[in-house]
């Protein structure tokens, strides 16, 4: 029994010892009063309260704080501080201001006037600030300021927070960050210190002498210059808009990826480029299309729609020869467009397709590479090499070289074709339609004969070295033989099947794109 009692006593001691080591252990720190000129009891207030005066230290946890004056209240746990306040935390947080409460209990700081936060490099500046000390997270409102001194960065907005854990600042409410390079306005930022990265967090835009910047979602590293965009962002520079789903950019470089969605948009130039990946090089005027690839361009009430398996876009250089003349370097700017394999394109009155094209945006010449094939109107042109000549935004002329042909259907029952043929041919627009064809070399033709009655009566089929066609809503007008001509007339039912054809006609409506989604 006395073992039994003995036993019960000790387990009561125990517990007893741990109920009071846990208040211990839960009971708040008391503020600390590590120097003064002078102390004094004071009781104005209507509180005891200790009144220190000059040269004032404090201590709390491991906060110190220092001031000019101060009350301490023992039986709140709470000071208020006055003149060149300041409060340091660890070597990485440093707090100034006019005045201080500051409550022991709860660890909050609350001070006022010409306040400071010193992070290392950031500099935060405002009139009021809230500190919670347990979360490490300061507040501020009614406008601040925070300066990067190694970056040069210059922000400032209504409201903001630091977590001081994170060393991130988040900034709300007429944001704008200033840059010798650029500036930035946003709804609200968020900026981390430690990598010196900002992120948008809501309307952004951001402006430099290179170009516009408009983003909903992303961020930006002030350090090495590099950023990413998301959602509805775009980027606007010298008549070009860029814009993607998602948005990568070194502005050092001037380069940038563009992922899904992806779209540039020339103003100049009056064209549009659509992808779904897309590489750019700014300083170059360059960009790399691939996935989806389209180009779309306006000419007066009409759109040439272009597709690719992938766009290069690329600026070369020609010497301006009247500067030279005046002993002064000139350089003149040349845009191209390189669109390769599988390449196709509608425009109302002209279709086309080859394996590869060469768009020339300053002379207004489109080279065609590779089984190239152009249907304009009735006609199907064909050569080894072909390239149009534009001019105010129409076709002007068309080049064929090597193994030059022209099919043109003259009766869709029977399967009649007119047919032009030579080694190089050159044919001119106008209006729209080829109206003049020349024929350089080994020309050659089958042409189907109409009466008066618009009844096909027989077969031209004629030969010669160079020679001239000269059409009429795609109707023979005219037809001259420069050098050595020959021909023969058939009447329609007499000619036999190869004498309707000539040798390499090819009739490929098939492949012909009906509408701008057909050529894909």
């Amino acid at each position: 029994m006395l073992q039994q009692n003995f036993f019960l006593k000790s387990l009561l001691l125990l517990f007893v010892l741990g109920f009071t080591a846990l208040c211990l252990a839960q009971k708040p720190a008391q503020i600390e009063i590590l120097n003064a000129n002078s102390l004094e009891y004071d009781e104005s207030t209507g509180k005891k309260a200790k009144k220190l005066i000059g040269d004032v230290q404090l201590k709390h946890d491991d906060a110190l704080m220092f001031c000019d004056s101060a009350y301490v209240f023992s039986e709140s746990n709470s000071m208020h501080a006055y003149s060149r306040v300041k409060i340091i935390q660890g070597d990485s947080l440093q707090l100034t201001g006019d005045s201080l409460i500051y409550y022991g209990n709860t660890k909050k700081a609350i001070l006022r006037g010409n306040i400071q936060l010193i992070n290392k490099d950031v500099t935060l500046t405002t009139k009021f600030l809230d500190y919670d000390r347990t979360s490490n997270i300061a507040y501020y409102y009614n406008g601040g300021e925070m300066i990067s001194r190694q970056q040069q960065d210059t922000l400032t907005s209504e409201k903001g927070y630091y977590h001081a854990n994170h060393q991130s600042f988040y900034f709300k409410e007429n944001v704008v960050l200033t840059n010798p390079q650029y500036k930035i306005f946003a709804d609200t930022l968020k900026f981390h210190s430690s990598t010196e990265t900002v992120y948008f967090l809501g309307k952004t835009t951001i402006l430099s002498d290179e170009n516009f910047i408009y983003t909903n979602d992303g961020w930006y590293n002030t350090k090495n210059n590099t950023s990413e965009f998301y959602t509805d962002s775009y980027i606007y520079s010298e008549n070009k808009f860029i814009y993607g789903d998602t948005i990568f950019y070194n502005r050092d470089l001037g380069y940038g990826e563009i992922t899904c969605n992806a779209l540039i948009k020339d103003t100049a130039d009056y064209l549009q480029i659509l992808g779904d990946d897309v590489t750019f090089f700014e300083q170059k005027d360059s960009a790399i299309i691939t996935q989806e690839a389209l180009l779309m361009q306006f000419m007066d009430n009409d759109t040439l729609y272009l597709h690719a398996d992938t766009f290069k876009i690329y600026a070369s250089y020609k010497y301006d020869l009247d500067s030279l003349n005046n002993d002064t370097l000139g350089l003149d700017t040349l845009r191209n467009l390189l669109a390769y394999h599988k390449v196709k394109f509608f425009k109302s009155d002209m279709q086309g397709k080859a394996d590869s094209v060469v768009y020339n945006f300053a002379d207004s010449t489109v080279n065609f590479y590779r089984e190239p094939i152009i249907w304009s109107n009735e006609n199907q042109l064909t050569a080894n090499f072909i390239y149009l000549q534009m001019k105010n935004k129409a076709i002007d002329a068309i080049y064929m070289e090597e193994k030059a042909f022209i099919i043109s259907i003259a009766d869709s029952i029977h399967n009649h074709f007119n047919q032009i043929k030579g080694i190089n041919m050159v044919g001119y627009f106008k209006e729209k339609k080829l109206y003049k064809i020349e024929v350089h070399k080994q020309a050659e033709t089958i042409y189907f004969a109409k009466d008066d009655n618009n009844k096909y009566i027989g077969v031209n089929k004629a030969t010669g070295n160079n020679m001239l066609i000269f059409l009429e809503d795609n109707t023979l007008k005219s037809l001259t033989f420069i050098k050595d001509p020959d021909g023969i007339f058939h009447p329609i039912n007499e000619p036999s099947p190869k004498d309707l054809i000539l040798k390499g006609f090819n009739w490929n409506e098939i492949d012909r794109p009906k509408d701008q989604f057909d050529i894909y």
